[in-house]
C-alpha cells in the first residue's frame, strides 16, 4: 500500500510540475505567445473579415450588344436586375470586350447576336454566348450561373407573351409553361456564404497548426539545450512519460478551452456566423482532438535538434494537412491512398466534427465516430510520443 501511495505521489507531482515546466515554457518565450494570440485571434479574426460579404454582389462583366434594339436593351436590364452580376460597360465587338476582361475590368462577356430581336419574334432560336473567367470558380460560378438563371426567366416571358397574345389568360398561360413548380431549400448555409462555409473549419485547421508551432518550439529550444531530462526528470522511470505527456495535453486543452468561446461566442456573433451547438458539447468534443494534436507534435518535434528544423517541417506538413482536411476539395473525390492517409491526421477528422456541431446542428450521437477516431489517433500518437521522449532523453544523456 505504501508503494502504491509513494507511486502516486509521484505521478501527482510529475504531472503538476509538468503543467507548470510548460507553462513557464510558454509565457516566457515571445514567439509562441506570438503564435497562439496572432494566428489563433488575429488571424481567424482578419479572415473572417475579409470574407464578412459572405457572397459574391454584381460581378463586373460586359456586353457585346451586336444587335442594339429594344429587346436586346431589356435583356441587358435583366442581367442588371440580379444580384450576381452587373454590366458596367458595352462594347462594339469582341476585341475590345477582350481588352477589358484581361486588364480584369470585367470578369466575364455576353455577347449578343445580330437580329436578336428579329429572330424571336419570328420564331427562331437565338443564342447568347457567355464567356466566364474560369480561372476563379466563385467568379464562374456566379456569372454563369446567374445568366442561366436570367434567360430562364426571358424565356418564360417571351412564351407566356406569345400565349397571352392567342387570348390564353396570364395564369394559365404561366401554368402551362411551368407544369412542375420548384422549391428549392439551402440546408444549414442558408445564405449560401463562403465565410459560413469556410470559417468553421479553418478554425479547427488552425488549432493544429498553432499547436503543432508552438510544440515545435518549445521541444526545439529544449532540444538544443539538452535540457529534457532536467526539466521532466522522471521520464526514464518506469510510466515517468504518462503524468508528463498528460500535463502537457491538459495545459494545451485549458488554453483552447478559453480560446475557442473567444472565437465561436464574439467573432462568428460579430459576423453573423451560426453557431448550432451549445459551448459544452463542443468541449467535449474538443478534448481528445487537442490531446492527440499534442502527442502527435510531441512525437515529431523530439526528433529535431534544433527549434528551427521543427518549425520548418512542421509548416511545410501544414499545407498537406490543408489539403487532405477537405477544406480545398472534398475528400470523396481523393484516391484511396490520399484518403487512408489523410486519416491518420487529427484535424481531418476535427474538421468533420466541428462543423457537424456548429453549423449542421448534430447531436453529440451523430459526431461520435470523429470523436471516437480522435481518441484512437490519441491512443497510438500518445504511444509515439512516449517511444521518442524516452529516446530523446536518453540520446541527451549520452551527448552529456
Amino acid at each position: 500500500m505504501e508503494k502504491i501511495t509513494r507511486s502516486y505521489h509521484r505521478t501527482k507531482n510529475s504531472f503538476w510540475n509538468t503543467i507548470r515546466t510548460e507553462w513557464d515554457a510558454i509565457k516566457n518565450d515571445k514567439a509562441i505567445i506570438g503564435i497562439f494570440l496572432s494566428i489563433t485571434m488575429i488571424i481567424l479574426v482578419a479572415y473572417t473579415f475579409i470574407y464578412s460579404n459572405q457572397v459574391l454582389r454584381k460581378v463586373p462583366i460586359g456586353v457585346v450588344n451586336q444587335d442594339a434594339s429594344k429587346l436586346s436593351r431589356d435583356y441587358i436590364a435583366m442581367l442588371n436586375s440580379s444580384e450576381g452580376i452587373k454590366t458596367n460597360s458595352t462594347y462594339s465587338d469582341l476585341q475590345e470586350a477582350k481588352v477589358a476582361y484581361y486588364e480584369k475590368a470585367i470578369r466575364g462577356i455576353i455577347i449578343i447576336p445580330k437580329d436578336f430581336e428579329k429572330n424571336i419574334r419570328s420564331g427562331k432560336q437565338v443564342t447568347i454566348t457567355t464567356f466566364s473567367d474560369a480561372s476563379n470558380m466563385l467568379f464562374y460560378k456566379k456569372v454563369l450561373g446567374t445568366v442561366t438563371t436570367i434567360n430562364t426567366y426571358f424565356n418564360a416571358g417571351i412564351i407566356i407573351k406569345k400565349d397571352m397574345s392567342k387570348g390564353i389568360a396570364h395564369k394559365i398561360a404561366i401554368k402551362n409553361y411551368t407544369p412542375i413548380k420548384s422549391i428549392s431549400n439551402s440546408l444549414f448555409n442558408i445564405s449560401g456564404g463562403y465565410a459560413t462555409y469556410l470559417i468553421p473549419m479553418l478554425t479547427a485547421l488552425i488549432v493544429q497548426l498553432v499547436l503543432l508551432m508552438g510544440i515545435g518550439l518549445i521541444n526545439g529550444t529544449r532540444n538544443e539545450d539538452l535540457s529534457v531530462q532536467t526539466q521532466f526528470p522522471r521520464i526514464l522511470h518506469k510510466g515517468g512519460t504518462i503524468p508528463v505527456l498528460f500535463g502537457k495535453a491538459v495545459l494545451y486543452t485549458l488554453l483552447f478551452l478559453i480560446i475557442i468561446p473567444i472565437q465561436i461566442g464574439i467573432v462568428y456573433t460579430l459576423f453573423s456566423i451560426p453557431v448550432r451547438s451549445s459551448i459544452l458539447t463542443i468541449y467535449i468534443f474538443i478534448i481528445p482532438y487537442v490531446f492527440s494534436v499534442v502527442f502527435l507534435g510531441i512525437a515529431i518535434s523530439s526528433f529535431f535538434n534544433r527549434r528551427e528544423d521543427s518549425l520548418i517541417f512542421i509548416v511545410l506538413t501544414s499545407i498537406p494537412s490543408l489539403m487532405l482536411s477537405g477544406l480545398s476539395f472534398p475528400a470523396q473525390g481523393f484516391s484511396e491512398f490520399y484518403k487512408i492517409l489523410s486519416l491518420i491526421i487529427p484535424s481531418t477528422h476535427g474538421i468533420d466534427g466541428f462543423v457537424k456541431l456548429t453549423q449542421m446542428k448534430a447531436s453529440f450521437i451523430e459526431i461520435l465516430p470523429e470523436w471516437s477516431m480522435l481518441w484512437v489517433l490519441t491512443l497510438i500518437y500518445f504511444i509515439l510520443a512516449s517511444i521518442s521522449l524516452k529516446i530523446r532523453v536518453k540520446n541527451q544523456l549520452k551527448s552529456i
